[in-house]
């Protein structure tokens, strides 16, 4: 996984809930100095898993709480810093949702060892789109958690479930 991911967490974990909560979070994952940590750095996803489940313990919240909190503080708040370019034309969270394989294909195309989830797309009617997440990284929750944090930054009441452990239905108000 890249740095940018657990860069990211840090931030998000400290402005809510302090520097401590995610040290705390570190020790627990048997992490006892906290390594410097670049964007493109690549981090094994079994540690960035042990933290995100530690903070989880630490902060008293379910992974699905967790996912959600990550989601829309990513896409609400470090991406429009890191990466605006990306919203720069998009209107919906439809136009957003349907361009994001191609985004992770060419934020990607050029760092070494990038392994980002692809997305395929089918449509169930005009308001029903199903996403399905292909990685093996098994993070579907992070996915959904993403999602809504997409509807909340267009101001779209987005239906989202999680239809298995590959597959996510959004329906679009």
């Amino acid at each position: 996984m890249k740095g940018v991911i657990v860069i990211c967490l840090k931030e998000m974990v400290v402005e809510k809930f302090g520097i401590d909560k995610w040290k705390d979070a570190l020790v627990k994952a048997g992490i006892d100095k906290e390594p410097s940590i670049w964007p493109v750095s690549n981090i094994d996803d079994q540690v960035v898993l042990r933290i995100l489940n530690s903070l989880c313990e630490v902060l008293g919240i379910s992974l699905t709480q967790a996912a959600d909190a990550f989601g829309e503080y990513w896409v609400n708040v470090y991406t429009q810093k890191m990466y605006p370019t990306y919203y720069k034309y998009i209107k919906t969270a439809k136009e957003f949702l349907l361009k994001m394989d191609t985004v992770h294909v060419s934020t990607t195309e050029n760092m070494t060892d990038a392994n980002p989830p692809r997305f395929e797309y089918e449509w169930g009617d005009e308001k029903t789109l199903i996403m399905k997440y292909k990685s093996q990284r098994g993070l579907i929750d992070i996915m959904v958690g993403l999602i809504k944090g997409v509807g909340k930054l267009y101001k779209e009441d987005l239906r989202v479930t999680k239809l298995g452990d590959d597959k996510v239905k959004i329906v679009f108000q």
